[in-house]
């Protein structure tokens, strides 16, 4: 009897496992980066962020092959810093200019219309979301 309940308890572990990896997680898309002026170290990026869980989920931070920086910031200069960054559950946050944004400072080399750029954001459970921006 004992080894039965052991073995339903291994079956449902594994499948309740199999049921966590096969949930969607959040995902990102339209990103954009607006062309910096020449000689600028820094420049703004613009992405869509949507979250198909149940699930409030919480961007902590974001880095760029092109940036040694990249900070999450808010209003037209970017002058305000945002500690975290909320998407609802089955919802979306749009970041745009003059409201959220990301800055990425320390630019590594000149960026210019059609360069692309790799955004990696990273939520406070540790999960990556990944996705391309263009320049534009």
């Amino acid at each position: 009897m004992t080894k039965r309940i052991a073995a339903v308890v291994v079956a449902v572990v594994m499948m309740t496992g199999q049921w966590a990896a096969a949930q969607a997680s959040a995902t990102a898309s339209g990103a954009w980066v607006a062309a910096p002026a020449a000689g600028a170290t820094s420049a703004f990026a613009y992405v869509a962020i949507e979250n198909p869980t149940m699930y409030e989920v919480f961007v902590v931070s974001a880095e760029s092959d092109a940036a040694g920086a990249v900070e999450i910031v808010e209003g037209a200069d970017g002058a305000k810093p945002v500690r975290e960054l909320s998407v609802p559950s089955f919802g979306s946050v749009e970041l745009k200019p003059g409201g959220t944004q990301l800055r990425l400072k320390d630019l590594k080399k000149p960026l210019k219309a059609g360069d692309q750029v790799e955004l990696t954001l990273t939520t406070d459970g540790g999960v990556t979301i990944k996705t391309t921006a263009t320049v534009k």
